[in-house]
């Protein structure tokens, strides 16, 4: 009973951190139709900002993360998928798979190949003893951390203008343009908020692992594409869902496949989102467009 429980918590945990992936990946999806490959090189951006700045503490190392996500995905908006829009999805979505290995590349160059490392919120790697359970620290985190991200992030599409704003253009980015809404400003708006997800997703990655290299976001993000898609990827709350289903799977597998086959986690997880996709094609939760929607 004790594992099973340990096992669920880390699972809750994983989960929670690859919804916020998907979650970032949905909602540019929502507004300009684009699944953004490229997403791994903004948590990667954000990794690389956490290990080259956290020996200047927290305070210093967390809005640099924040600040190069942010300008990270603006630029990719900006000098990228800005002048491809009119090409569709399928457009966006090969330029974004171009970019995302350019930047790999670039990264290469900048800071080598090898991993860079540093000590980044090194006690949240600690473990407690609740009774016969040892709960991690970050387990924790990641939990709260993608819960208050989450209940921010539908404040400011309920309670402010600009969310408003986001959430018609979600809807219908045409009329929307018809009735007035900049559609520049909504855009550049969504690229803002997934990189500061992304941002949130590279600090806990980084934590986990203390390290990072040129293809860091690679591994969640693939995982938090599949996520979005299986849950819906057009809304909000499937790509949140999605992106912790595939999550809890994927850690739960690790946990209780036999360790002859535990290789095969990944392949076990895939089979599982084709079952899925042969019943729902458009995803668990989509029953229409929007960011919101419930």
């Amino acid at each position: 009973m004790n594992q099973l429980i340990q096992s669920l918590l880390d699972a809750i945990s994983q989960g929670a951190i690859l919804g916020l992936a998907a979650l970032a990946i949905g909602l540019v999806f929502g507004v300009i139709r684009l699944a953004n490959f490229a997403m791994a090189e903004i948590i990667t951006g954000a990794g690389y900002a956490l290990v080259l700045t956290w020996q200047w503490g927290w305070y210093v190392a967390i809005p640099t993360a924040i600040v190069a996500a942010v300008l990270l995905s603006l630029l990719m908006e900006i000098l990228v998928f800005s002048h491809l829009r009119k090409g569709g999805p399928a457009t966006l979505l090969i330029a974004s798979f171009g970019l995302s290995f350019l930047i790999q590349q670039v990264y290469s160059v900048v800071f080598g190949n090898d991993v860079r490392t540093a000590p980044v919120a090194s006690n949240l790697a600690q473990t407690w003893d609740i009774g016969s359970l040892r709960v991690q620290s970050l387990s924790i985190v990641s939990i709260v951390l993608t819960a208050i991200m989450l209940a921010i992030l539908l404040w400011f599409l309920r309670k402010t203008s600009l969310g408003l704003q986001l959430q018609a253009a979600a809807m219908d980015f045409t009329t929307a343009r018809l009735i007035g809404i900049p559609a520049k400003r909504v855009i550049a708006v969504s690229f803002a908020v997934s990189g500061i997800l992304a941002a949130a997703v590279a600090f806990v990655l980084t934590v986990q692992s203390g390290a990072v290299g040129p293809t860091f976001g690679v591994n969640i993000t693939v995982l938090a594409l599949v996520g979005a898609v299986i849950g819906g990827i057009d809304k909000l709350v499937g790509s949140l869902v999605g992106g912790f289903l595939v999550g809890f799977a994927t850690s739960m597998l690790s946990t209780w496949l036999p360790q002859d086959v535990s290789n095969f986690r990944d392949a076990f997880v895939f089979v599982l989102v084709i079952i899925v996709l042969a019943f729902k094609p458009a995803g668990l939760f989509i029953q229409g467009r929007g960011v919101v929607r419930t």
